[in-house]
């Protein structure tokens, strides 16, 4: 029988929270992109480390989405599972951004 150190905590992940967990970080890497759009376009010149933050960030978000997605994929439909599971993550997202926009005061943008 194996021993777990009483300092570890396993926690599995379903299926379910796993999709909600790609969701909000993929709603996160939007919103940081939406900022690096802003910047860009904005000609923001105040640091050059900026814009490399926020892409970091981005890849970082869509890293750990597709790495969710792989672990809950089918073997025997790898590909196709995978881009099932982001689809539903991407839709869940969108669901996330819309009720914070529509909790947003009025007047006050929120990224997309």
């Amino acid at each position: 029988m194996k021993e777990l150190s009483t300092q570890a905590k396993v926690r599995v992940l379903s299926r379910e929270q796993a999709l909600l967990r790609a969701a909000w970080v993929l709603a996160r890497a939007r919103e940081k992109a939406a900022e690096l759009y802003g910047w860009a376009v904005a000609g923001g010149a105040g640091s050059a480390f900026t814009p490399l933050i926020l892409a970091r960030e981005v890849h970082e978000a869509m890293e750990e989405a597709f790495a969710l997605a792989k672990i809950f994929a089918d073997i025997q439909d790898f590909q196709q599972s995978v881009g099932a599971f982001l689809e539903e993550a991407r839709l869940e997202a969108a669901r996330i951004l819309a009720r914070r926009e529509a909790q947003a005061p009025q007047g006050e943008e929120v990224p997309f």
